[in-house]
């Protein structure tokens, strides 16, 4: 594979945390993940799509590769504002709201919950799509963080990764996605007047 990827080992650690926020997040999947895209990654790819208007400064969230089918955990409580498709991009997804923000967890197959639900920290929210696509099957999962600015070159987003406090991440493999790699990156939608965004 051309992308760049890394090993996420999502062990959640619950001694010797501090973060001004306050903001303790659960890894979205189970075990170790392989970290198909991370945050601000692939910048000129991503240059080529916008958000509101503005062209995106890299990767706005983390691609974690996983199973089809796979248990897709809310990484905190809150309640499920959005259920919704976003064709040529998110593909189906769920937005979830926090008291520090919100999660958007997209590339979903089977929805378990439903909009207004109140959802406990760790609760399976959805199972990954199935369908066989050209790019690894995977979860999108980001963060918008109170007061988030929608026009910030990252669609208001947030790198979720110091919050997850992981074990370890590794990057075995760099490569430039102006060799050919972004042929696998997954979609992007491409932003048109009256297109709502997540």
């Amino acid at each position: 594979m051309s992308l760049s990827t890394g090993i996420l080992s999502a062990h959640f650690r619950t001694t010797g945390q501090y973060e001004p926020e306050g903001i303790y997040l659960f890894p979205p999947l189970e075990g170790d993940c392989l970290l198909l895209q991370g945050w601000g990654e692939n910048p000129a790819y991503h240059a080529r799509f916008t958000y509101n208007g503005i062209a995106l400064k890299g990767h706005p969230g983390l691609d974690m590769a996983a199973a089809r089918g796979a248990p897709v955990m809310a990484a905190d409580a809150g309640k499920v504002t959005e259920i919704s498709m976003e064709a040529g991009g998110f593909g189906r997804y769920i937005k979830t709201e926090h008291r520090w923000g919100e999660s958007i967890y997209a590339h979903l197959g089977t929805i378990l919950v439903e909009a207004g639900q109140v959802v406990a920290r760790g609760q399976t929210l959805a199972r990954l799509e199935t369908s066989k696509q050209r790019y690894w099957p995977h979860l999108h999962f980001a963060i918008r963080i109170n007061p988030f600015n929608r026009f910030d070159g990252w669609g208001g987003f947030s790198d979720p990764l110091p919050f997850l406090y992981v074990s370890e991440v590794t990057k075995p493999e760099e490569n430039d996605p102006e060799e050919g790699s972004s042929d696998l990156l997954p979609p992007m939608l491409v932003e048109r007047p009256g297109v709502r965004r997540a």
